[in-house]
């Protein structure tokens, strides 16, 4: 994947992605891989890791990616206001339902997903738990850990939470593979699916074939409490697998 200067990517006009580059961030991922599915043309720009990313903070308002922008409209950085643009760009292959028991359905998902308290939320408070409990956390990971608004209590409560979703994913899962659909939602795809493929990494990396991550940092994602690896249904990974391969680019481009 080619990355353009950020100082271009403020620039430029048109649709403008700004990923966490070399890390599978899911919000990230998940917000090319629904561009992608829904065939949009956009260009390229990188945030570091822990980094001050001081260009983005002054342009976005915020030093995390992902950032989404379209022509002159202000930057997103939200799960939410980035899936209605994308949506908004690309209508015709809809990945928020247009009836409302099924888009209740889809966002409720979602945020249990993406959201604050949710389990990508939770799997970050569990990630910053070491180095806090140290009393001596590096700067980056005390700033993180503090724009994630961790405190010893939400992240003692984290990997019950992360379990206790992954419980309602696979409860959700089974009861459409009983009326024989493969998505979360309906009969084809949503966004639900694209975001359980990308946050899947939290609790269950991808081999390098599928997520090419730097070797060194596969342990930052590997670090899974055994709690929450043994709430991972294995038909949430046979969904993850036939998912990626059918409707996404592989391997995925950090």
């Amino acid at each position: 994947m080619h990355y353009e200067r950020l100082e271009d990517i403020i620039a430029a006009d048109g649709l403008r992605l700004v990923l966490v580059q070399g890390f599978p961030s899911p919000w990230g991922q998940a917000a090319k891989a629904m561009m992608d599915y829904k065939q949009l043309t956009y260009r390229v720009g990188p945030q570091e890791a822990g980094g001050e990313n001081a260009a983005l903070q002054a342009w976005a308002g915020t030093n995390s990616g992902p950032v989404v922008a379209w022509n002159g409209q202000p930057p997103l950085n939200r799960w939410d206001d980035i899936l209605m643009l994308v949506e908004r760009l690309a209508p015709a292959r809809p990945l928020v339902p247009v009836t409302a028991a099924e888009r209740v359905q889809v966002l409720g998902l979602a945020h249990e997903i993406c959201g604050e308290l949710g389990l990508g939320w939770n799997r970050r408070l569990d990630m910053f738990r070491p180095a806090m409990e140290s009393g001596e956390p590096p700067a980056a990971i005390a700033a993180m850990a503090a724009k994630w608004g961790y405190t010893p209590a939400s992240a003692a409560a984290a990997n019950e939470r992360v379990v206790d979703t992954l419980r309602l994913l696979t409860s959700v899962l089974e009861a459409q593979s009983a009326r024989g659909s493969e998505y979360f939602v309906g009969d084809g795809p949503t966004a639900v699916d694209f975001y359980w493929v990308m946050f899947s990494n939290l609790v269950d990396l991808m081999p390098p074939e599928l997520c090419p991550l730097d070797e060194a940092l596969r342990p930052l994602f590997s670090n899974v409490p055994e709690t929450i690896r043994a709430a991972v249904d294995p038909l949430l990974i046979e969904h993850r697998e036939r998912f990626l391969r059918a409707h996404c680019i592989v391997p995925m481009e950090l």
